[in-house]
């Protein structure tokens, strides 16, 4: 009985264990994005702002 219970507290630490790997990876993908996520905006009022400059010499 002792050895099914030990083996039961394994499992359970091995789903735990992958649970908060997930957790991780999740949360480095958000922070990645939200580190970009500056360049973009930036890069996209660039553009939006040569557009119209061309626009307006034509």
């Amino acid at each position: 009985m002792n050895a099914t219970t030990n083996e039961a507290r394994l499992a359970v630490l091995a789903n735990s264990n992958e649970s908060v790997e997930a957790t991780a990876g999740t949360r480095l993908a958000q922070n990645s994005l939200l580190s970009e996520l500056p360049g973009v905006v930036f890069g996209l009022i660039t553009l939006g702002y040569v557009i119209s400059s061309l626009v307006a010499l034509a």
